[in-house]
């Protein structure tokens, strides 16, 4: 196998790890985890803040998303029923929610085009834009 030419090669810088916690791992770990939960719980607060949007997805959605659809931002999720019924959900959330439907509607539309055979026939090349 071939040496990688020296000017092409990647360096990688790992973090510096001090002496301290070298010593006592464990202890630093902690540290971290105590911060990550202190973020999330922000996080969960800001969300809980948020203005609330009315939402609904119909049930013709199941079988993308099943009869309950989680979303997660950050850490934080919710579960938004796909039956039809109007809910409450932080703006964030029903952005996800939007942008995860209409990816689905951009999929059901594109079957749909594919298989109109009668509608996909071209007197001349170029003259069908499906997409």
């Amino acid at each position: 196998m071939a040496k990688p030419d020296t000017k092409s090669e990647i360096k990688v810088t790992l973090p510096q790890i001090t002496e301290e916690e070298k010593q006592n791992p464990m202890k630093f770990a902690q540290q971290k985890y105590v911060k990550a939960e202190k973020r999330k719980k922000e996080l969960h607060q800001i969300y809980k803040d948020q203005k609330k949007v009315p939402m609904y997805l119909s049930p013709s959605y199941r079988p993308w998303f099943g009869k309950v659809m989680r979303v997660m931002i950050n850490g934080i999720s919710i579960w938004f029923k796909v039956d039809g019924s109007m809910q409450e959900v932080p703006k964030t959330f029903a952005n996800e929610i939007t942008r995860r439907r209409k990816a689905i509607d951009r999929q059901i539309n594109r079957q749909q085009k594919m298989a109109s055979v009668p509608a996909n026939n071209e007197r001349s090349p170029g003259e069908l834009n499906l997409f």
